[in-house]
């Protein structure tokens, strides 16, 4: 399974770019004890006036805020599921981990009101130091390696020669989100794009190439990406022997042959009342990692599952061990996504406008530096087979400036319909991919929303 994420900024304007020096962290936070720093209390951002420069003389530098009550990092992975699955009835992936990541970095770099709809909307403390250590801790378990899966997680920000962004930043990035800046020419965009390109597929074993091409590279200052891989094979793996042809109802009168797999076997399940559908859980080898599968028990039953997602978890924990008989299609398909109406809509706005202000990345922000997101966008893929899954995810964010029952008895699960998935990191909860299987037969598909 692979999660990619890319910010491109774009900014017009120039200053020195300088390597980030290794003791950067001693020098910037000192011993442990000195990790703290914040903002005062958001507020709405004052008009812009001529000549004005974004520059906050307060970035980073007082005391952090009381922490706040533990957050919903939930809330942001299911509400973003729900509103692109509520844009068509097709197949669709997303890799929520992967874009609150990337999301999470540019928070950071966020002040003033643009900031304080990011927090609100990805369900963050107002203690910066309580979501820095949050995001510290998923790293470090996703980083974890295991003979028993592959995960490769790995995140960069590229850094145009000419820019200046502040060493703050930089530190912080590396300490919490295991991330470094590393210059590069954006001026040079073939050499540019190659050098992106093969330290993406490095990362991901191949399955994404191309992440970005010479003509994304226009304009660009700077550009975030964060890459997470994922390979695992089922705990309990599907016997070939059993897999066979069988019909899917893509609708209640559209019916389309497709390749069955089947495993019968101890599963932890629930039969949901709220959702009336059947829960299972998939683990692959090691347990850390599990897929979801909730399939209604009708053949229209799946909206009510999208829509009450929000409530999906507490249905998840009532999941026990049961001797299920689980057939399941095998598939395979890629989904591409543009997010930046999505994001809107759940109130991510300042962020897309002139207005918006990033100066941990450019130091100054003068009226000619503004920098604003131009466009989020995520390709992702799975395969889904009898010996595990492979799923892929690439998020592109780009700126630019203003211009521009009993166990003996067993139940059964047969997905032969449309039906809702999720993978999960078990250890931290997080939803590493959410997706949709409304035709099994299909390679390919788009949501388009800008």
């Amino acid at each position: 399974m692979i999660s990619r994420i890319y910010f491109a900024l774009f900014v017009v304007g120039s200053a020195l770019c300088q390597q980030i020096d290794p003791n950067t962290l001693f020098n910037v936070f000192g011993s442990p004890s000195n990790y703290a720093g914040s903002v005062a209390p958001l507020a709405q951002a004052t008009p812009v006036r001529p000549n004005e420069t974004l520059t906050d003389p307060d970035y980073w530098d007082v005391d952090e805020l009381p922490a706040a009550a533990v957050a919903d990092y939930d809330k942001f992975d299911w509400t973003l599921t729900k509103r692109v699955s509520s844009s068509s009835e097709a197949n669709f992936l997303l890799s929520p981990l992967g874009l609150k990541l990337a999301l999470a970095i540019l928070t950071e770099a966020a002040t003033g009101l643009t900031r304080s709809e990011l927090q609100s909307v990805l369900g963050f403390e107002m203690d910066r130091v309580a979501v820095r250590r949050k995001f510290s801790t998923i790293i470090d378990s996703l980083q974890k390696q295991s003979p028993q899966y592959i995960l490769n997680l790995g995140s960069k920000i590229y850094v145009e020669n000419t820019a200046h962004p502040r060493q703050m930043f930089a530190a912080i990035a590396h300490q919490f989100y295991k991330t470094d800046l590393t210059p590069i020419d954006f001026h040079n965009p073939p050499v540019a794009a190659k050098s992106i390109n093969d330290w993406v597929a490095n990362l991901t074993q191949g399955r994404i190439t191309d992440l970005v091409n010479q003509d994304d590279l226009e304009n660009v200052v700077v550009m975030i990406l964060n890459t997470l891989y994922f390979k695992g094979s089922w705990r309990h793996q599907f016997n070939p022997n059993s897999t066979k042809q069988g019909s899917f109802y893509v609708t209640p009168k559209l019916q389309k042959p497709v390749t069955f797999m089947n495993v019968k076997d101890k599963f932890f399940f629930t039969e949901s009342t709220k959702f009336d559908a059947k829960i299972l859980r998939m683990p692959y080898l090691g347990y850390k990692f599990s897929m979801y599968v909730v399939v209604p028990n009708s053949l229209t039953g799946l909206p009510r599952v999208l829509e009450g997602l929000a409530e999906l978890r507490p249905e998840m924990d009532l999941l026990q061990e049961r001797l299920v008989d689980v057939t399941l299609p095998k598939f395979h398909f890629e989904f591409s996504s543009h997010l930046d109406s999505v994001l809107r809509e759940m109130g991510v706005r300042q962020a897309f406008e002139d207005t918006a202000s990033f100066p941990g990345i450019a130091r100054g922000q003068s009226l000619q530096q503004r920098l604003r997101v131009s466009k989020v966008l995520q390709r992702s893929g799975i395969e889904v087979n009898e010996l595990g899954s492979i799923a892929y995810s690439a998020t592109e964010i780009s700126l630019v400036n203003k211009f521009g029952e009993d166990d003996e008895a067993g139940v059964e699960v047969l997905a032969n319909k449309p039906f809702f998935f999720l993978i999960q990191d078990e250890t931290t909860r997080q939803l590493l991919f959410t997706g949709r299987v409304s035709d099994p037969s299909l390679v390919d598909g788009a949501f388009k929303k800008q």
